[in-house]
């Protein structure tokens, strides 16, 4: 947390009543076996992400209010990420996401001269390499080594040559992600109807369009965070 004296009136206000925000990331994975087209989804209030799966689709998440209900991937299409909240909300205002791109290439030995200054890498083994070893190469002081973290190298290698840390560059061709869209109005399916069946609350569907313009599936790995801003009141106020 910054430890700092924020100023008095730093605050955000909101015309709108009861906004709701919420949000979740998980990890692009088409081929893993659990039959979801994705991994490791994190979000509260989130039940399940949904994309393409080359595997069998599999069950997700079921819905605390109706455990017995099952709920299968539908497997869209690539490119199509279907959201289900545990929960309905009256109205959706806005939606955002952020991507991180998958590393691709050689696992690269720190010391070994296989570095190229300037250039950012991505820890993907710890290994046997000591902080101090790793700050030589780029690594701030200020961060403690682990999987994932990443550094602009400064040399183009250090430490013994036995050392066991992998790097790699993120994927040459990045997430193939340009853009995440809507398809159709949220706000027409984002409150179903009291004592319905189908297992979940709110259901957003999304589309990725790669540089190109069309509709085309990220590269496995790729990491994507998404936020919906939502009202959780019937109420309307003055310029809605």
């Amino acid at each position: 947390m910054a430890n700092r004296n924020w100023a008095s009136g730093g605050k955000i206000y909101s015309m709108h009543v009861s906004p709701v925000l919420l949000d979740c990331n998980f990890v692009i994975d088409s081929t893993n076996g659990n039959g979801l087209g994705i991994r490791s989804l994190k979000g509260p209030a989130i039940q399940n992400v949904f994309m393409y799966t080359s595997a069998t689709p599999g069950v997700g998440n079921s819905n605390p209010a109706t455990p017995s209900i099952v709920v299968t991937n539908p497997n869209p299409a690539p490119g199509t990420i279907i959201v289900q909240l545990q929960d309905g909300y009256n109205r959706s205002f806005s939606g955002f996401d952020s991507v991180v791109s998958p590393a691709s290439g050689s696992a690269l030995q720190v010391d070994n001269s296989a570095l190229t200054a300037g250039i950012p890498y991505i820890i993907t083994t710890l290994g046997n390499s000591t902080p101090a070893q790793l700050q030589a190469i780029g690594l701030p002081a200020g961060i403690t080594p682990a999987v994932g973290v990443s550094f602009i190298a400064t040399a183009v290698g250090a430490g013994p040559g036995t050392s066991t840390t992998r790097v790699m560059t993120s994927a040459a061709a990045g997430s193939g992600l340009c853009t995440i869209e809507t398809v159709g109005d949220p706000n027409l399916s984002i409150s179903p109807v009291p004592g319905s069946t189908q297992g979940f609350g709110a259901q957003f569907i999304l589309q990725i369009r790669n540089y190109s313009g069309a509709i085309a599936a990220p590269a496995n790995g790729t990491v994507i965070s998404l936020a919906m801003y939502l009202s959780n009141s019937s109420i309307i106020v003055q310029g809605e």
